[in-house]
């Protein structure tokens, strides 16, 4: 394995080491409690989405066997997150099957209507299990929506295709300062260079 590979290795799972400590993780609570969180003025409350945060949330679109609040299993459901200072939001939902056609959208807080920022849908063309999209917020309100593929999705009132449970993850990648080395870290690693440089010209 290269040196490249080795350190791009490292930083990726630094990179992960530092949004785990700001991860937080919810079940839909249609599915646990019974409450409804069909609308944006319903919404379920999923934190703070920070830069190197993740907010996991683990819904369905399906009655779930044995459970007895189990909401609506083919209604959309609104998650509410707030933004703290601007940052870009990924928004992806991923399902257990290809077959299942969800769609996530992403709502402002603006009174009295919200209003869709972005959205994606999977008309079930392709044999992801994924679906995601980008966005640059500004600090403030925003709501995560689910729901399932159909005529006119981009409305988010329910219905659509439905029975299968999804994983949806909001996340945004950290900020990272650039990192100023001390005096003693730049002349140890020069003297290194050197050395390195003394020993291949001795070989040469």
């Amino acid at each position: 394995m290269s040196i490249r590979s080795i350190a791009t290795r490292l930083g990726l799972t630094a990179l992960l080491l530092t949004g785990s400590l700001q991860a937080q993780a919810y079940i839909e609570q249609e599915q646990s409690t019974g409450v409804a969180n069909d609308a944006p003025s319903m919404a379920e409350t999923a934190g703070t989405l920070s830069p190197g945060g993740y907010l996991f949330i683990s819904g369905a679109r399906r009655t779930e066997a044995g459970v007895t609040d189990n909401g609506g299993g083919s209604s959309a459901d609104f998650f509410r997150f707030d933004v703290g200072s601007a940052l870009s939001a990924t928004l992806l939902i991923e399902t257990p099957t290809s077959a299942a056609k969800p769609v996530i959208g992403l709502f402002d807080s603006t009174a009295p209507d919200s209003v869709l920022l972005a959205s994606a849908f999977d008309d079930n063309s392709n044999a992801s299990t994924t679906l995601s999209f980008t966005y640059q917020l500004q600090p403030g309100t925003y709501y995560a929506a689910v729901s399932g593929f159909r005529l006119g999705w981009n409305d988010f009132d329910g219905g659509g295709h439905s029975g299968w449970t999804y994983n949806l993850v909001l996340s945004s990648p950290p900020t990272l300062a650039a990192a100023v080395p001390e005096p003693e870290s730049v002349a140890m690693l020069l003297a290194g260079l050197g050395l390195l440089g003394m020993v291949s010209r001795r070989r040469g």
